[in-house]
């Protein structure tokens, strides 16, 4: 089944209309149309053809956006990478991908002729020609998984794949023509790379996340309506005495850590509930969105996707399930004979039908025979309402087999060790509550390594007898 570029689609019906803000730059819908178009035809010209890989150390530039949807158009694999990564990890991944070109909007590394570079002209524009059509079975891109429990793994979508999870997201957050979604996660990352489909397919703007200004100038002087964050950067938006009725705020998603009920209180409060959402990169993101209730209750799924717990774990399916693992020109599906993913995530369906998420499955283990889940420790961490973020890990002890060491991010003035534990224990037992805690180390990302940070534990703390 093939559907009309939604750039296309509106060049021809709100040509005028902003589609794209890049800080001065304003892109309206007949010259994002143009340039994408222009985009595809050079890639064209240099030889690429329908199932290509191209590798492109992105972020969220403006030139990194535009030339995903030029690999749409063309049906080349769009292959974002972190620009971040040392290039000897970029080079492995791309081998893995079995992919020889790389354009480097947002990057001038050396690959020493193990990559071949492209260059693209980004300004030029070009007639689209014929309506372009965007077939769901082509595939159109990779993203790779955080490799948390793991070596990272490249997910491979169709077309349709991210169709189906915009279409299923604007049930629950809708989206229009006056609509600003600020395009605050990477490219490299799934809930980046699905805004645009988002956005597009309802003719409003894409604003891009380059802008030298801080966020809660940009919230007020900006037409944001749409926003998704790291809890953490909303207790700092408030922090900074910023209110929903100062901004052009509609929709708020929250995502990527356990959702503090006291934050949540006071976005309601201030006029503005927030939306937490359950995601992963195999469903090329949303799975379920809702109204956060209670600790991990995440809502209901969303359409076109399906979603069943056997002995724990949660299980997906759906029009947005990705094709497979791709690795080495081979695809791996990893689904089960029914065609369900196992995400290897704990969770429980309320009476109501919402889902809950517990946690990860590979994240807990065992202490002195009880079984311990550090997402628990780190939802009652977090309801304390001088706690920004906080994560749990476990670290070797000679009698217990493993303790929880708890690291805190204070947005607050800190409390007292034991009045944290103190905290902890009044709602759980006495075995959950971490035996260490540290601070919260500098330079962490939207989405911490727990591998990282279990490594961090470890060298400074030590339970040897």
């Amino acid at each position: 089944m093939k559907d009309t570029c939604p750039i296309y689609y509106w060049a021809k019906e709100t040509p005028e209309k902003i589609a794209i803000e890049a800080g001065s730059v304003k892109l309206s819908y007949r010259t994002l149309n143009r340039r994408v178009a222009c985009l595809a035809q050079q890639l064209a010209r240099k030889g690429f053809v329908p199932g290509d890989r191209l590798v492109v150390p992105a972020k969220g530039s403006l030139e990194s956006l535009l030339l995903a949807w030029a690999c749409l158009r063309v049906g080349v694999i769009f292959c974002p990478l972190n620009p971040a990564f040392p290039v000897t990890q970029q080079l492995g991944l791309a081998k893995r991908l079995r992919a020889g070109r790389v354009c480097q909007t947002e990057s001038d590394n050396d690959y020493a002729s193990k990559l071949t570079p492209i260059t693209l002209d980004f300004r030029e524009e070009a007639d689209a020609g014929e309506p372009p059509a965007l077939d769901g079975s082509q595939l159109c891109n990779t993203i790779f998984t955080s490799g948390s429990s793991g070596t990272p793994k490249a997910v491979l979508h169709r077309v349709a794949n991210h169709l189906a999870s915009a279409r299923g997201s604007a049930v629950v957050i809708p989206v229009d023509q006056n609509s600003g979604w600020l395009l605050s996660l990477p490219l490299f990352h799934i809930g980046g790379y699905a805004i645009p489909f988002r956005v597009f397919m309802a003719g409003g703007r894409v604003i891009l996340d380059g802008d030298p200004q801080t966020l809660p100038a940009r919230l007020e002087q900006q037409s944001i309506t749409h926003l998704s964050l790291v809890p953490t950067q909303l207790w700092r938006l408030l922090k900074a005495g910023l209110t929903p009725k100062s901004t052009q705020l509609r929709e708020l998603l929250l995502g990527g850590a356990a959702i503090p009920a006291p934050l949540v209180v006071q976005m309601a409060f201030l006029g503005l509930t927030p939306k937490v959402s359950y995601g992963l990169s195999e469903m090329a993101s949303q799975v379920c969105t809702g109204i956060p209730t209670a600790p991990g209750v995440v809502g209901r799924p969303l359409p076109g996707r399906e979603v069943r717990v056997v002995e724990g774990e949660i299980q997906v399916r759906g029009e947005t399930l990705f094709c497979g693992y791709l690795n080495n020109g081979e695809v791996d599906p990893a689904l089960n004979d029914q065609g369900w993913f196992a995400t290897r995530d704990k969770g429980h369906f309320t009476t109501e039908g919402a889902l809950v998420v517990e946690g990860r499955l590979d994240n807990g283990f065992i202490s002195g025979g009880e079984n311990i889940q550090p997402e628990a420790i780190e939802q009652r961490l977090v309801d304390h309402p001088g706690v920004a973020q906080a994560l749990v890990v476990p670290v070797p002890h000679p009698e217990w087999g493993e303790r929880p060491v708890a690291f805190i991010d204070w947005h607050g003035e800190a409390v007292t060790e034991q009045a944290i534990s103190a905290w902890v224990r009044e709602a759980l037992p006495g075995f959950m509550v971490p035996d260490a805690w540290l601070a919260w180390p500098p330079g962490v990302g939207f989405k911490p390594s727990r591998r990282q940070f279990a490594e961090l534990a470890r060298a400074h703390v030590n339970f040897a007898v």
